[in-house]
């Protein structure tokens, strides 16, 4: 609730300081393997977000180097994310030499966002932590113990603490094909790279939405994928609309080449459990979105490729992202 609050705050001084800031929409995420009746690997995550647009003119400062800042909308996110990570065998109270680590990452993140029809340009900053600091441990003791599941019995192996700075690009592109027998659609291909302390990592995919009244903005991501929720090409497109409704199904892959991850590579500062990662992944997600009025849902199913040697050929997760759209 802390951290719920102080975002809040946070958000509300920096809107207060510029009154041609404004709200356009604020994202929940849920992220489980429960949907997958598995407990293990990145098992749950959680998000708040919120999206706000600034004019052109404000805070000079606040651009995405060596990209086109002209002809753009621009927009600026603010978000607190956690995410956990275990291994297969939540009994075992010993060290799982062969599996992966116990691990909870906790952060803030800023981003900026600059949007055309066509091109989405992303730019974020992530600082959090590592390591018991991150509270994952209490958080999924108080839920197994209330949800009546088993409390995992390993969390004295999990990573050490470490403060996390992370600094993450993403581009998307847009194409709107013409509509086909009644059904609209759009095509979203996008690259993206990760560098800090928490990850290295450079990773590209395409998303592929058809459906009626489809969204004039660049897709959902998940927590893992990363990239903000729902960014429109323009302010206020999504909801000033003569169409109260959308809906549209969603299918998306890609690929991550990984030189670090600490959930896998262990602590970058000190000795650290560890086990050996592969180097390339892949994923694949279908999922639906439905919008009314200002209320916005999407539900995302997830198959990521192994991780690492050892670990199991696949992993599956499920995400729910309940968003409210600010209308003008």
């Amino acid at each position: 609730m802390k951290h719920f609050i102080c975002l809040l705050l946070f958000v509300a001084i920096l809107n207060a300081a510029s009154d041609d800031w404004h709200f356009e929409r604020v994202n929940l995420y849920f992220e489980n393997d429960i949907f997958a009746n598995t407990d293990s690997e990145y098992t749950d995550g959680s998000r708040l977000s919120t999206l706000l647009y600034r004019p052109a003119g404000a805070q000079e400062w606040l651009k995405i180097p060596f990209t086109d800042a002209t002809s753009r909308a621009h927009f600026i996110s603010f978000s607190i994310t956690q995410e956990m990570f275990t291994p297969s065998d939540l009994n075992e109270s010993e060290l799982i030499v062969d599996d992966r680590p116990y691990a909870g990452w906790l952060y803030f993140e800023m981003g900026l966002h600059q949007s055309s029809p066509h091109h989405l340009d992303s730019l974020s900053l992530q600082i959090g932590m590592v390591g018991p600091a991150s509270g994952m441990e209490q958080l999924q003791r108080f839920v197994h113990e209330n949800s009546g599941s088993d409390v995992a019995q390993g969390w004295d192996n999990q990573l050490n603490n470490e403060l996390g700075i992370q600094l993450n690009y993403q581009h998307k592109w847009r194409y709107v094909p013409e509509t086909l027998w009644g059904v609209e659609s759009s095509v979203v291909p996008y690259l993206g790279g990760e560098f800090g302390n928490i990850a290295i990592k450079a990773n590209a995919g395409i998303l592929l939405r058809f459906g009626w009244n489809v969204p004039e903005d660049f897709g959902s991501s998940t927590i893992d994928e990363g990239g903000e929720n729902g960014i429109p090409v323009r302010t206020k497109c999504l909801v000033d609309t003569p169409k109260p409704w959308s809906f549209n199904f969603y299918l998306a892959g890609g690929a991550t080449l990984v030189a670090r991850d600490i959930f896998l590579d262990g602590n970058t500062f000190s000795s650290s459990h560890s086990v050996n990662k592969e180097w390339l992944k892949g994923y694949g997600a279908f999922g639906l979105s439905g919008r009314y009025k200002s209320f916005n849902i999407d539900y995302i199913k997830t198959y990521h490729t192994k991780q690492y040697e050892g670990g199991t050929s696949s992993h599956s997760i499920g995400s729910i992202i309940v968003s409210y759209l600010f209308s003008s």
